[in-house]
């Protein structure tokens, strides 16, 4: 029996390949928006940790180091807020290439289901000329088997 030939296979070739592309491109930008929110909650961490540090020194309050600390718990939180903003941006972008990818996708598979179609349809007409095959053979033996009777 002959291999199935699907005339459509360099669509679908040509098909994966954008999905695949855009598979890599959704990992990037989900790569970014990770770690964002990552650096996000960093930051934060650092926040609560310089506060932990200003109030647990001892008895003695430095009005310097506590300015100096406060500048520092600003400067971050104006950073958070970049990143936050950032993180929108980047979520949006995301998403639109989510778009792509699905879209990508769902082409692919519907040449995919259409091959497997066409593959089944194939090899059941192939079964079936085979089992006519089969029996012709058959009737043809028997056939001889009564003539020489």
């Amino acid at each position: 029996m002959r291999r199935f030939q699907f005339r459509l296979e360099r669509f679908l070739d040509l098909r994966r390949w954008k999905e695949r592309e855009w598979e890599i491109r959704l990992a990037q930008a989900t790569g970014k928006v990770v770690l964002l929110k990552s650096r996000i909650a960093d930051i934060a961490a650092e926040i609560g940790a310089s506060y932990d540090r200003t109030f647990t020194r001892g008895a003695a309050i430095d009005v310097a180091a506590m300015a100096g600390r406060e500048r520092y718990v600003q400067r971050l939180a104006a950073e958070r807020e970049r990143k936050r903003a950032e993180l929108v941006v980047r979520t949006r972008e995301m998403e639109e290439v989510r778009v792509h990818y699905l879209q990508a996708a769902r082409d692919r598979k519907v040449l995919d289901k259409l091959k497997e179609r066409r593959a089944g349809e194939y090899y059941e007409r192939q079964r079936d000329e085979e089992y006519k095959t089969i029996d012709d053979l058959n009737t043809a033996a028997r056939s001889r088997g009564q003539a020489q009777d």
